[in-house]
């Protein structure tokens, strides 16, 4: 009689330990190693929201000879990868804004019609024990294409942007900010010379129209 008691509360036993296995194995996959389903479920809440402002630069770049005005209907084109992943326009007064995922790595080009195309490189990637809601914003100027103007360095990032882990906050970094403006120097100089000479053209060729004028009235 006690061996059939013994029999029945082992195959209870054996039941139990099965159930419990067949109901952790549908609840969905496993959190990543290191992470709980708290942490897992609360990751999907955060991302990185930048705010932009778009200008449009005329004159000098590097000296005080300068004119900065919002620029609107800049196209902002975002990248996640070499992948298409959204598309937004700057506003009246140059500004934008929009949400990126984290653990991502994406590319913001910036660019209207007439003027030169810029870029940023942003690396969303946050330590687990880190993520939340962060917020991050940049400022771009753009100028008109001026023909002539070797604009090769653009082809490159004008800044990146990633996780500063003594910040615990994004930031730019400084020691690339520093080598590409290097370089973005050396074209806002001949920028200047060419947009100076193409002035100059101009100015001189409304005066001659206008001693034009008067000598065909006398």
């Amino acid at each position: 009689m006690n061996q059939r008691i013994r029999v029945f509360l082992l195959s209870i036993l054996l039941l139990g330990t099965a159930s419990a296995f067949s109901q952790s194995s549908a609840s969905g996959h496993a959190p990543k190693p290191g992470m709980t389903a708290a942490d897992s479920a609360r990751a999907k809440e955060c991302y990185l929201e930048l705010r932009g402002y778009v200008r449009h630069l005329k004159g000098d770049a590097l000296q005080s000879e300068k004119e900065i005005k919002p620029l609107d209907s800049v196209l902002i084109t975002i990248y996640n990868g070499s992948i298409p992943y959204s598309e937004l326009w700057t506003n009246k007064k140059g500004k934008c804004g929009f949400k990126l995922p984290l653990d991502k790595e994406f590319k913001i080009e910036i660019s209207r019609k007439g003027f030169v195309t810029k870029s940023i490189t942003v690396l969303t990637k946050v330590p687990n024990d880190q993520k939340t809601i962060f917020n991050f914003s940049f400022d771009v100027d753009l100028f008109e294409e001026v023909p002539g103007l070797d604009v090769n360095v653009l082809k490159n990032p004008i800044a990146k942007v990633s996780y500063n882990l003594a910040m615990e906050g994004f930031a730019y970094d400084v020691v690339y900010t520093s080598k590409i403006n290097t370089e973005l120097k050396k074209m806002y100089k001949e920028y200047y010379r060419l947009q100076k000479e193409l002035e100059d053209t101009a100015h001189t060729n409304d005066s001659v129209h206008v001693d034009d004028m008067k000598l065909k009235k006398k």
